[in-house]
């Protein structure tokens, strides 16, 4: 290859080279002053973009795990109210006597006595305790016994003391009249429910 010789005196050459020139600087102005700042502005934006979608992606998993605590927390009033009729802070006497009675009535046997007996402070819950006397037979005691354990809240029967009806023979002659089931033996027992001691009591 020769030399290459510019002739710096042609007007062409000069016009050539300060067309170049000026096109090299417009180059280098829009990379310095456009395209750095804008590839930096929108590497920038991406980053905020990502760091946003991050941020959004943990709030909505933020709002499932609320979801999930607020169905919990109504579960748990729930089971709260169910605990706290199943341990009143206080003995409520003639809801007990209307399950007692309700109870009685469906099964059958005849109520001779009901008295409260007074009350036991434990550690953490009272004691309420019932003096009962009934009439009965003997699947009518199965069955009241049944059903006082299916009360909705605790209760616990001792002292059981069982005896012969003293009607029993007219009670015998009135079934085998009548064909209902007979009075046969007189029952005596004490119904314990429980209550909950006030926190800080």
């Amino acid at each position: 290859m020769g030399n290459l010789n510019i002739d710096f005196k042609d007007k062409k050459n000069i016009y050539c080279i300060t067309m170049i020139v000026v096109f090299l600087v417009a180059l280098y102005s829009g990379y310095t002053y456009m395209w750095k700042p804008f590839d930096s502005d929108y590497k920038d934006l991406v980053r905020q973009l990502e760091a946003s979608q991050k941020e959004l992606d943990k709030i909505e998993s933020k709002k499932h795990r609320v979801a999930e605590l607020e169905m919990q927390l109504a579960q748990s009033e729930k089971d709260f109210q169910k605990l706290k009729e199943m341990f009143p802070e206080e003995e409520k006497v003639p809801l007990r006597l209307q399950d007692l009675y309700s109870v009685l009535r469906s099964s059958g046997v005849q109520i001779q006595k009901f008295n409260p007996e007074g009350r036991s402070e434990r550690e953490h819950y009272i004691e309420n305790r019932y003096s009962i006397a009934v009439n009965s037979g003997y699947h009518m005691l199965g069955y009241l016994f049944a059903e006082i354990a299916n009360f909705n809240y605790p209760t616990a029967i001792s002292n059981l003391r069982l005896s012969r009806y003293s009607g029993i023979a007219a009670e015998v002659q009135k079934a085998e009249t009548h064909g209902w089931t007979p009075i046969t033996m007189s029952v005596n027992f004490n119904l314990t429910t429980y209550t909950s001691k006030k926190v800080g009591k």
